[in-house]
């Protein structure tokens, strides 16, 4: 098992992915319930590459503003600050997941393709379900399930022939198969970056529960939107990994959301048309 090797990683903040300190700062003003938007403009508009992308984003046909937005503090008054911070999130989440996974059998494009349909899909089940659930917390928390495989990427190579010969012989999730030889699973490394990062709980609860939603202790139903958007985006064919489509869909996520078999068939149909209305996002 390597998971010593893993721990030293996670012990050394210079190995882990890192996120802007803007990005952290932003997170804690918006906690406040008080917090205000000139403050949140002046603390965003201390990264220039942030900035850049808060203002192009704003203007792009997937967020459609109602006029042409200049600066950041234009953008949290037209669009609100929800919606800002969606895309300081997104601009964040795109410099660590947009990578190649070989190890994982995922390219950079199907890495960065899968984690924002996940994010749109579960917007989308919270706003046809009319579940009381904030759809942009839904689509953030659906956009950062898959970073824990960034760390644990890099320790494939002493034991990918033994993982590979488990796969041919065992049905059980992929999940498993990491913790049975890097004494993590990705949700768990997920977990960790999250808490490090200063996110928020109820996002920290969902990348450490996303496959075993019935586990979830903050927002089971948040953690159960976001694990059947998740598993559909796999079983329509993107972004797979070595694990394939082991996890079956969880009963507990289906009595928490109210999904019906007929609904999972509307969601099927309208994946390419919500891969098609992210065009903007996938080019961050």
């Amino acid at each position: 098992m390597l998971k010593s090797k893993v721990d030293e990683v996670l012990q050394d903040v210079n190995k882990l992915p890192a996120i802007s300190s803007v990005v952290s700062k932003v997170l804690e003003k918006l906690q406040k319930p008080d917090v205000e938007i000139a403050d949140l403009a002046q603390e965003i508009s201390k990264d220039p590459a942030i900035t850049a992308n808060v203002i192009k984003l704003s203007n792009s046909a997937y967020y459609r503003a109602s006029k042409p937005i200049r600066t950041v503090q234009e953008a949290l008054m037209t669009l609100g600050i929800k919606t800002v911070k969606e895309i300081v999130l997104l601009t964040a989440a795109k410099g660590i997941l947009a990578q190649d996974l070989n190890s994982y059998q995922l390219e950079a494009a199907q890495l960065w393709t899968s984690s924002l349909l996940v994010a749109e899909l579960s917007s989308k089940i919270v706003q046809h379900k009319k579940l009381k659930i904030d759809k942009d917390l839904a689509f953030t928390s659906g956009l950062l399930c898959s970073v824990g495989k960034i760390v644990l990427a890099q320790f494939f190579s002493p034991v990918m022939m033994q993982i590979k010969t488990d796969l041919k012989d065992n049905q059980e999730p992929f999940s498993t198969l990491e913790k049975k030889y890097f004494g993590y699973t990705h949700m768990e490394v997920s977990e960790n970056l999250l808490k490090r990062w200063n996110f928020p709980p109820e996002l920290t609860d969902v990348v450490a529960n996303y496959l075993t939603p019935e586990t979830s202790k903050v927002n089971p139903l948040l953690t159960s939107v976001v694990h059947l958007a998740s598993i559909l985006i796999v079983v329509s064919g993107i972004g797979i990994d070595i694990g394939g489509e082991s996890v079956p869909i969880s009963p507990f996520a289906l009595s928490q959301t109210g999904v019906t078999d007929a609904d999972i068939e509307t969601y099927f149909v309208h994946i390419p048309d919500l891969q098609a209305g992210l065009a903007d996002l996938l080019n961050v």
